[in-house]
């Protein structure tokens, strides 16, 4: 059987079987049934099904925004308190405590 591109937007050489029907008709339920029970759904950044979210593979959902006010993702620092006052490195001591609880390494020295 040959294999033909899955689209023009598809980088060259990216190829799947056609599909088995030669005719316009509807798919039957079970062929769709069939192409839903193996879709890519969110298995790539290249998958052609993708749900809502904030994970990696996932797309954004319409209402978004960039401010990090409705990402979960972008509101890291979210229930974190930094202290200290401004004028001297405790506040700074509180900034790099926040950040190692995020995951940074402290690399400081005293």
């Amino acid at each position: 059987m040959s294999q033909q591109p899955l689209s023009p937007l598809k980088p060259q050489g990216e190829t799947k079987p056609p599909v088995a029907r030669a005719t316009k008709e509807k798919p039957s339920p079970k062929e769709v049934l069939d192409f839903h029970t193996h879709a890519d759904t969110d298995g790539s950044q290249k998958a052609i099904h993708h749900t809502l979210g904030p994970n990696h593979n996932q797309a954004a959902p319409g209402n978004h925004s960039h401010d990090g006010g409705n990402s979960a993702v972008l509101q890291l620092l979210d229930g974190i308190t930094l202290t200290g006052s401004r004028g001297g490195n405790a506040a700074l001591a509180s900034v790099i405590a926040a950040l190692v609880a995020l995951g940074a390494v402290d690399s400081t020295t005293p």
